[in-house]
């Protein structure tokens, strides 16, 4: 058991580096919750043990890693929420919310291994939208206008999130 969900997971990093778009048009057949929550957790915790080792300390080890563990996995829940509710609304339900919760969650995490590097923001961030757009085009069977669109409309809504976040709390969550 604990081999088979070894070699699924390494499969599937090596799916994504090598070959997103074949990986993303297999995807629905090979996707669980258990997968999916397990995939998160794995890329979620590098994230947060790796980012501790380069973050700021005066927060305290505990409460900076919640804040990383919550902010990893918080930015793939609300990006697949958005992300849904624009599908629906420009393109129709083409997959279900938990299909598309996985995409996110694959195509965020893969890129979660070396985007605890700040350096790193200018290549890890376009490469996750670019996997988002590929597991549009090839998970949801959408033309590349349709995953454009859909795409930067999330973008877009969840940077205004986001902004209006920050602007709303100010420094308590700085």
């Amino acid at each position: 058991m604990i081999v088979q969900t070894l070699f699924f997971y390494s499969q599937s990093m090596i799916g994504l580096l090598i070959e997103p778009s074949r990986f993303f048009q297999e995807f629905p057949e090979k996707i669980s919750p258990g997968r999916v929550f397990g995939f998160a957790c794995i890329c979620c915790g590098f994230f947060t043990l790796a980012g501790l080792l380069t973050g700021e300390v005066s927060m305290g080890l505990g409460k900076r890693a919640a804040a990383l563990m919550a902010g990893s996995f918080g930015t793939m829940v609300m990006a697949a929420i958005l992300g849904y509710l624009t599908m629906v609304m420009l393109a129709g339900k083409r997959v279900s919310f938990f299909t598309l919760l996985g995409m996110y969650v694959f195509a965020f995490g893969i890129t979660l291994f070396i985007s605890w590097l700040p350096f790193l923001l200018w290549v890890t961030e376009p490469w996750k939208w670019w996997l988002v757009f590929t597991g549009y085009r090839h998970t949801c069977a959408m033309n590349k206008r349709q995953a454009l669109m859909v795409l930067l409309v999330s973008m877009v809504v969840q940077f205004a999130f986001i902004a209006a976040l920050f602007l709303a709390l100010g420094s308590k969550i700085a």
